[in-house]
């Protein structure tokens, strides 16, 4: 069974990266990138605007133009999560200016705070995530993280942080 996915982008970036997953995927799945226009068209009188389209293009019609139903599919990916929890032998002040080199050294930008909680975005070789940051304490600190996104980069990004907290708890 075929299907017609709308993706819509913001960045060139973002633009490279789904012609990389395209390339990726090009051996697994026919893939079709089509050249001109996707048209999505909902209508009781189909004829009478292909009839219109078709009076539009030069050439051969049947070369240029393929005609699927269609109907939207809701298929819900989860979102996955990881949660970890470190226990400092540190000031507050210490592990947030740990927390924070951390966040820089995986590339994660700030993206908001509230009350409680920092949250990052990152976007890895492995894709995007977004990582919650809570820190408690006085004299030892409570760290909590929170990674959530889709794929492989969550447990990246989760075995990363891991490893650098352990690191730097001491063990």
């Amino acid at each position: 069974m075929g299907y017609i996915i709308f993706v819509g982008y913001d960045t060139d970036a973002e633009r490279k990266r789904i012609d990389y997953l395209l390339e990726k995927w090009s051996g697994r799945a026919v893939i079709k990138k089509p050249r001109g226009t996707v048209i999505h068209i909902e209508t009781e009188e189909l004829n009478e605007f292909l009839e219109e389209l078709f009076s539009k293009l030069e050439g051969d019609v049947e070369e240029k133009v393929e005609i699927y139903e269609a109907k939207p599919v809701r298929r819900k990916v989860e979102t996955r999560r990881r949660k970890l929890e470190y226990s400092i032998p540190e000031e507050k002040k210490v592990v947030e200016r740990f927390v924070e080199y951390l966040m820089s050294k995986l590339n994660a930008s700030f993206a908001g705070a509230d009350a409680l909680a920092k949250v990052y975005s990152a976007y890895t070789r492995k894709g995007r995530a977004t990582i919650k940051v809570i820190v408690l304490g006085n004299g030892t600190s409570r760290v909590l993280f929170e990674v959530e996104g889709f794929g492989e980069a969550v447990d990246f990004l989760a075995e990363k942080i891991d490893e650098e907290l352990k690191l730097f708890a001491g063990g």
